[in-house]
């Protein structure tokens, strides 16, 4: 009896995945759910509460990777004496690194975390890691506010376009490393602008 329903369960978390891969956590219907997973709709409930509850299943476990890398990033970038761009290019490095890793363990949900999260609690993460990468930029481009909140913005709405369109995890980390290569050319530009001026 308990193989049944885990197999209930995991169905309903595939159906879901799914789900909220096509329309986001805002539009997913708990009914289109039930349907994917070949139960009623009034049966999913006795798995999952609500679909907050099935959304915060899913998407909890990367969101806790995401936050524990993202944190040892950020104690690194605050503790490591970067005197150089290029000893920020290297953390900006670590975040595309840890953006991969994070695909390669959980592609879809990673992919729904970054782009499909809008109305569930999960909504800041992006915003956190735009912040992130400004605080690295910030410290190789001072004085430049505007401009390393811009290319802090569209480092990672960049590379979050990459996880929705693409499902390949080679051509993700030859698109990403190629995106971080452009923006580490425009920020090196920008530096040695900024000394000659």
């Amino acid at each position: 009896m308990q193989v049944l329903k885990d197999d209930v369960k995991n169905s309903i978390r595939q159906a879901a995945l799914s789900e909220f891969k096509k329309h986001g956590y805002l539009k997913a219907s708990m009914r289109h759910i039930a349907d994917a997973a070949g139960i009623t709709p009034g049966n999913i409930y006795r798995y999952f509460e609500s679909k907050d509850d099935l959304f915060d299943a899913l998407i909890h476990p990367i969101y806790e990777q995401f936050n524990t890398y993202i944190l040892e990033i950020k104690d690194e970038v605050e503790s490591t004496l970067c005197k150089e761009a290029s000893d920020h290019l290297n953390i900006l490095r670590k975040v595309d690194a840890t953006i991969i890793r994070l695909f390669k363990e959980s592609s879809i949900e990673l992919t729904i975390l970054l782009n499909l999260s809008e109305g569930s609690r999960f909504e800041p993460v992006k915003q956190e890691l735009i912040t992130l990468v400004y605080q690295i930029l910030e410290k190789v481009l001072p004085n430049e506010q505007p401009t390393t909140q811009m290319f802090a913005a569209t480092l990672i709405e960049g590379v979050s376009l990459i996880l929705r369109d693409h499902e390949d995890s080679d051509t993700i980390k030859m698109l990403v490393d190629e995106l971080l290569y452009l923006y580490s050319a425009g920020i090196s530009e920008k530096i040695k602008l900024l000394s000659l001026a």
